[in-house]
């Protein structure tokens, strides 16, 4: 469904009109927005290379990728540790933005993101559960429990999204709404489910699950990489065909990132609601899209992090929060209003 076209009214099952401004997008914003997000994409890799407890200049890392007599512990640095971990982040941020890209195209729901549709916190719950069993992370067993956690959110949210009498004036604050509570909700017991059990050996991992520091030693890496590239390579294949895997999809990679990193917020909704609105239901162009501005804006989220608390550094989640919670009051304030004026069109 376009964005352009007549929207079914999901509590009557009348027809309303489309926005004013829902007009298709025109080729050279397309390409506007695909660019600045590959810009995004390369100026995120090159702050990620000069970042670091290490200090190197911009020159030193010119010197690095390009000289053919560079400094061995740069080269070390820059090649051993830095460039795998912005691969990291890219990695992450575009998994992600497909996860919400592909829900916002199957709902079509503005609203639907992997942490509003029970996904990201279903799967921690079942994290938590990995926790408190001492099962090996690193293990199929414990990606599978954290994809069955994501279903179960899933389940939880759009099962409730469906009652009819608890719906509100607009579809998307509906969802905003459930997901919200439901978010809380698992939040809480994934915490309390940690209190039932003594964790010590396992307080890196619970740490590193509760603010998304980076993806876990092991072979998390690969199972998340080799997913995203199979999701994102069928879905830019075969979009239409595979719509209605969609939402399997986006469980699977919201499980697995989970799993491998731990929750991280505001990516899957607010890159899939921005691409949408300047590129349209394209999904082709959408997950590319994704990938470029989900791994940008999560690489220089991690370096604003990073220079917050140095050395250490500091979680991402919150830094993503700064530019995440106002532009979700702008997303409720926006359905508010739009909701308002088709509510007053009708009269």
């Amino acid at each position: 469904m376009s964005e352009q076209e007549i929207h079914v009214d999901e509590r009557g099952g009348g027809t309303i009109a489309a926005e004013p401004n829902a007009a298709p997008p025109r080729p050279r914003r397309i390409v506007l927005t695909l660019v600045a997000g590959f810009a995004l994409l390369i100026l995120g890799l090159f702050l990620s290379l000069i970042t670091g407890i290490f200090p190197i200049s911009c020159a030193e890392v010119w010197e690095v990728l390009f000289s053919s007599n560079p400094n061995p512990i740069h080269v070390d640095v820059v090649y051993h540790t830095r460039i795998p971990f912005a691969l990291e982040m890219l990695l992450l941020g575009g998994c992600l933005a497909v996860s919400g890209t592909l829900l916002q195209l199957r709902t079509a729901n503005r609203f639907a993101s992997p942490t509003l549709t029970g996904l990201m916190p279903g799967a921690m719950v079942g994290l938590c559960v990995v926790l408190l069993l001492g099962m090996d992370i690193d293990s199929s067993v414990s990606m599978a429990l954290c994809i069955a956690g994501a279903v179960l959110g899933g389940f939880i949210v759009f099962t409730l999204n469906k009652i009819r009498s608890i719906r509100g004036r607009s579809a998307g604050v509906h969802l905003f709404m459930i997901g919200f509570i439901i978010d809380v909700f698992l939040r809480s017991t994934s915490g309390f489910i940690m209190l039932l059990g003594e964790y010590g050996e396992y307080q890196q991992e619970w740490a590193i699950s509760q603010g998304g520091w980076g993806i876990r030693e092991g072979s998390f890496t690969f199972w998340l990489a080799l997913l995203t590239i199979l999701v994102a390579g069928s879905v830019f294949a075969f979009p239409k065909q595979l719509s209605p895997l969609y939402i399997p999809f986006a469980i699977v990679l919201t499980g697995v990132t989970v799993w491998a990193c731990g929750t991280i917020g505001y990516i899957g909704l607010i890159v899939p609601y921005f691409m949408r609105c300047m590129i349209g239901n394209r999904p082709r162009l959408l997950i590319l899209g994704s990938v470029f501005w989900g791994g940008g804006l999560l690489m220089l989220a991690k370096v604003i992090s990073a220079k917050i608390n140095e050395p250490v550094g500091y979680p991402v989640t919150p830094v993503l929060a700064c530019i995440g919670i106002p532009f979700l009051i702008f997303m409720v304030w926006r359905e508010w209003k739009r909701s308002f004026l088709l509510e007053s069109s009708r009269f």
